[in-house]
């Protein structure tokens, strides 16, 4: 429909840029209530990181064991630039966490720091991988953020909904039928078109919604 020109009928031409505008913010709230600030792609990235700063932490720790004195010296002191950065950092919230983590790879790469880091067993390797993961996290959650920044309060897809229901059954639908019955060879084709389309839409949601309640034995009246 919207790619047909109505610019001539100003009343049905901003029907649709309302509905285009509508249908842009359904789709942002079903992806905002899907994932909400975790989105399935953001939370793979937090589990590289998190498992990053563990094997880290396992690998210090494990230097601290070892007969040679120096390097078990030297693990025992970065281990407490660890501890002092906070040992679970990896389960605070996602900006804490890069604040922490940052902190803790800029005094791991201190020229005071790293040599006693370079010393042992596997660590520098660890501090690597644990900063390049955390670049490619932050990158993902900085672009997140900004995706939704502007969104001062988030629109519930059911609400959404909602509002496109009330636009199209009080505002499009009445607009095309009456104009359908004054210019039926201009209106009464996409009329019929736009009924139809909605008649399977919600065909298609009512079976969908039969099929949700046996699976969950839920009896229709509580709905």
């Amino acid at each position: 429909m919207a790619k047909a020109d109505w610019t001539a009928d100003t009343i049905l031409s901003h029907l649709i840029t309302l509905l285009n505008k509508e249908n842009k913010t359904m789709s942002t709230a079903i992806q905002f209530a899907r994932g909400g600030q975790g989105s399935k792609a953001l939370q793979t990235e937090d589990a590289i990181v998190d498992k990053h700063f563990v094997c880290l932490k396992q690998f210090v720790s494990a230097n601290m064991y070892l007969s040679d004195e120096s390097i078990a010296d030297n693990a025992t002191a970065v281990w407490k630039i660890i501890s002092s950065r906070n040992l679970n950092l990896h389960k605070l919230s996602y900006e804490r966490q890069l604040a922490l983590t940052h902190a803790l790879i800029s005094n791991l790469e201190d020229v005071r720091v790293k040599p006693l880091v370079d010393s042992l067993i596997g660590v520098s390797d660890r501090v690597a991988e644990l900063k390049a993961s955390t670049t490619s996290f932050e990158t993902h959650f900085r672009n997140m953020k900004e995706e939704l920044a502007g969104m001062e309060e988030t629109i519930a897809p059911s609400t959404q909904k909602n509002t496109i229901r009330n636009l199209i059954n009080n505002h499009l639908l009445p607009y095309l039928n009456n104009a359908s019955q004054v210019m039926p060879e201009k209106y009464e084709e996409i009329n019929k078109v736009i009924i139809q389309h909605i008649d399977g839409i919600n065909t298609k949601a009512r079976a969908r919604k039969t099929r949700n309640t046996t699976q969950e034995q839920e009896p229709s009246a509580t709905e």
